[in-house]
């Protein structure tokens, strides 16, 4: 220990003496604000924690002067040359890093890592590591800025590692890492779900087995068993009725002769599911949705572009395709037509937004001249799958997935998502309700979506009802119903977000405002969903660049902090509210 400490101090320059013990000189004075620790990244155990291993006590894994050094972001500072330590059982050959464990699988010859929930430091490049501190700032920074990894990077660089004086500089790829490690602990936190994957994956393929592992399905899991004011009412059987008040002939207009749900004492919950038209692109083949194998140009992923190999791309042509295209000689026109409408990027985005416009088919844009009504909620034309994938005949180009569905509570909650290809079908949706719900116990009250008689129709017409009338009703949202009330008589008779004769007593309340007046208002928030996708709009031209399974990973934990932060936002004012009760009952 003596000669380590002496050598320690020749290496700070703290030795006063010579070999021979002569005073060399005196040691200045030092202040201990200007003292600053030693920084090691090292594992946080000392021994084999390995089930099958008697606990053996880790030696080094490298020689000391083999030990790689490597760049640290611990908060706003970068420290070079820092060491990296790493442990190795030596009775089963475990390897034990700072971020996580390695160890052999014993059913076939590959390494399995445990990612450690509770590191101190993450490795996100070759020699680069970042503290948790910097991870979850970045992680909030995508979160709160609606910023892709590139701004966030830049971000970093301008403002902390640049002043530092530095040769280093955080790159794209260190950003996103360092954004993938921190979520997956994220995630995995509510569960206590163990971090387990295939050692040394790349970023690009963690982010696949990561979603399967973590994501449910889409469905969030900071959401389950919510229940607070805004999305759970108790149960009445009778209306709240405003004394005195003339008959409003408006009120009836929307008579429910479905008498709102059973008899059931319990609490009264009810969901919102609603659409944003955004998606990655996926393969182009007709009915493959698998990511492309070359995300920047490709059209089909790796099984459809080695079948396809230099085979033309016009549909049902077996020739070869002249070089330099994807066209064989005897459809270059259609290539050529192609290349004039769709090369030009300074054409591409005026395009876009106008076969966007067209695809929302939103009620309040305006038709041009000439142009067809859009019918509502054409039954027909939702439950029609497009055997062919696709209106154009080629395959020049990637589809994109139609539209993100999401499950919201009353409160903002979300509850579940999922990517929707070619359409928002009715019998898509259903299919996700039924993936959600698949025990009619846990099925809400009401379920309130923009197309809901359409929904009610081709569940009924499919034979589900009997499986969701005990326990469901399904109605139109507040803002869709005003159009949908005028014109179809299902709407207004089984789908009333809000009849005020009574006939549903647990949608709408009775209320007072500023002045002390009574008034009538919707029991539930209809429009959550809506709200939800104006927030998630700002994300649509970073996700709409994402390969398939990086979308889907951070959609997913945008989703789940999107839902923590709400809870705790209501945890807050809830805490909030009982301090003022304290308060006022001292008084």
């Amino acid at each position: 220990l003596g000669k380590k400490l002496d050598f320690f101090c020749r290496s700070l320059n703290l030795y006063s003496h010579n070999k021979r013990g002569t005073l060399r000189r005196k040691l200045p004075p030092i202040s201990t604000a200007n003292i600053r620790p030693v920084l090691i990244i090292t594992p946080t155990v000392m021994q084999c924690s390995d089930a099958t291993c008697p606990g053996r006590a880790l030696t080094q894994y490298q020689r000391y002067r083999d030990v790689s050094k490597a760049t640290l972001l611990r908060g706003s500072e970068c420290f070079e040359k820092v060491p990296v330590l790493a442990g190795k059982c030596p009775a089963c050959s475990s390897m034990f890093w700072a971020d996580h464990e390695s160890f052999n699988n014993p059913s076939n010859d590959c390494r399995l890592a445990i990612h450690l929930p509770d590191a101190k430091y993450l490795k996100v490049g070759t020699q680069v590591w970042v503290d948790r501190l910097v991870s979850r700032a970045i992680v909030n920074a995508n979160y709160s800025f609606h910023a892709s990894t590139t701004a966030v990077t830049e971000f970093w660089n301008y403002s902390f590692v640049q002043p530092s004086g530095t040769t280093f500089k955080l790159t794209r790829r260190h950003t996103w890492k360092a954004f993938v490690l921190e979520s997956i602990r994220l995630l995995a936190e509510p569960s206590g779900a163990e971090l387990l994957f295939v050692d040394n994956m790349a970023v690009k393929d963690l982010v696949t087995p990561a979603y399967e592992y973590l994501g449910d399905g889409g469905i969030i899991c900071s959401a389950e068993g919510h229940s607070c004011d805004e999305c759970c009412h108790a149960f009445k059987d009778v209306a709240d009725v405003i004394p005195n008040q003339p008959d409003n002939p408006a009120a009836l207009a929307g008579h429910d002769e479905n008498h709102a749900v059973p008899d059931n004492p319990a609490d009264i919950r009810m969901i919102v599911i609603d659409g944003i038209v955004m998606g990655p692109r996926h393969c182009a083949m007709p009915g493959c949705e698998v990511g492309l194998l070359n995300a920047q140009t490709g059209v089909f992923c790796k099984a459809h572009q080695d079948e396809m190999g230099v085979r033309c791309h016009m549909k049902d042509c077996v020739r070869v395709k002249v070089a330099g295209t994807q066209a064989c000689v005897n459809h270059q026109e259609q290539w050529r037509v192609y290349r004039a409408c769709y090369a030009n990027s300074s054409l591409l985005g005026v395009q876009r937004m106008l076969r966007r416009a067209q695809e929302e088919r939103q009620e309040w844009l305006p038709v041009g001249g000439g142009a067809e009504v859009p019918e509502h909620d054409d039954l027909a034309e939702q439950e029609v799958e497009q055997v062919s994938g696709s209106k154009y005949n080629n395959y020049f180009s990637a589809p994109r997935f139609y539209c993100v569905e999401t499950i919201c509570a009353p409160c903002g909650v979300v509850i579940a998502w999922r990517k929707f290809a070619k359409s928002e079908g009715v019998a898509k949706i259903l299919q996700l309700l039924e993936d959600v719900y698949p025990d009619p116990a846990s099925r809400p009250s009401y379920i309130a979506i923009d197309k809901g008689c359409a929904l009610l129709k081709h569940i009924v017409r499919q034979g589900h009802w009997p499986a969701w009338e005990p326990t469901t009703r399904i109605i139109v949202d507040s803002y869709h119903y005003i159009n949908h009330r005028v014109t179809d008589h299902l709407c207004r008779t089984w789908c009333n977000p809000a009849p005020l004769n009574g006939d549903a007593p647990n949608l709408v309340v009775v209320d007072k405002d500023k002045q002390g007046n009574l008034y009538y208002k919707r029991a539930f928030n209809t429009q959550a969903c809506e709200q939800l996708n104006a927030w998630l709009g700002g994300f649509q031209t970073v996700l709409n660049r994402m390969t398939v399974s990086n979308f889907d990973f951070t959609m997913h934990v945008l989703l789940f902090l999107h839902t923590q932060r709400v809870i705790a936002r209501q945890q807050g004012r809830e805490e909030e509210a009982g301090d003022e009760s304290e308060d006022e009952e001292d008084e």
